[in-house]
This record gives structure tokens, sequence and C-alpha cells, in this order.
């Protein structure tokens, strides 16, 4: 019985929710897309982002009908920006272990890169930043890239090392 009334119950919550409305505001508007270039995960093509972190925002931004505004910058510069909600994702390479996972919310892996580092194996989660407690927007976010999964083993692979 409990079950069925706290399946109830999240049912008319609307979860998850956006307190900022960032996918509501972007599903037929504009994303604010910060990216930090990290050969090969994102290039610099001159008209926005290239690389492999590019395809994730043109599906996205189809996905939601969204046309895409580009920010270039450093990596603080670009991340403070996503945690004042001045932003709505930052591309750039990123890592599930980045030290800003304290100050903007990492999506779950997409790809996981491994890597020789001084003769040893290393694993490196692939995640994109979005502005934490917007969970609407990441689940978005997520959803585009569980969608893509399969085709990051070839984006990378045709990136080269």
């Amino acid at each position: 019985m409990f079950t069925i009334v706290a399946v109830a119950a999240l049912a008319g919550c609307d979860l998850p929710r956006d307190p900022d409305g960032t996918l509501k505001r972007v599903r037929g508007g504009t994303m604010r897309v910060g990216m930090v270039v990290d050969t090969p995960w994102v290039t610099d093509s001159g008209d926005g982002a290239g690389g492999i972190e590019r395809t994730i925002v043109d599906d996205l931004s189809r996905e939601l009908g969204a046309k895409v505004e580009w920010h270039r910058g450093s990596a603080e510069q670009l991340l403070d920006s996503l945690h004042e909600r001045e932003l709505d994702l930052v591309i750039g390479g990123f890592t599930t272990q980045s030290p800003w996972k304290q100050q903007v919310a990492l999506t779950k892996a997409y790809y996981t890169d491994t890597l020789m580092l001084h003769g040893k194996r290393t694993e490196q989660p692939h995640a994109v930043a979005v502005a934490p407690g917007e969970n609407a927007w990441q689940v978005a976010v997520e959803r585009v890239l569980r969608g893509k999964r399969n085709e990051f083993p070839t984006l990378r692979r045709a990136a080269g090392r």
C-alpha cells in the first residue's frame, strides 16, 4: 500500500524540477553553451565548437528546437558563469573527477577513455557540466548522451589519440 501511495505522490510532483526553468527556457529558445578547447573533445571551429562534444550540443539543440549561443573562455570563467546560471551547459573534455564537481553538476559519465599515463592504464570517465539543481535539464542532457552512447567509441577513434 505504501508503494502505491509513494508512486502516486511522486507522479503528481512534476519531478524532476528545474528551479530556474532551464529546460523550459531552452526548449524552442536559446541554449547558452560554454566551450573550453580540449582537443579532441572540443576544438574551436570559428563558428563555435568542433570536436566530439559538439555532436552532443548539436543533438541536444535539434531535440529541443533550440539555437546555440557559443561562449569561449577558460574553464574557470565558464564554470563560474554556469554556477551563476549565466550559461546552460559547458563542454570541454571534463571528467567525473573534475574539481569543479562541487560548484556545478556533472552528468553521468557518457564515455570512459582509457589512456596510458606513465606506463599505467588509466580510465577517464567523461561528463558534461550543467547548472547545479536544474534536474530536469540534466535529465534531458543525459538522455541525449545515452542515445549517443554507441557513437562515442567511433568518434573517439576517428579523433585519434
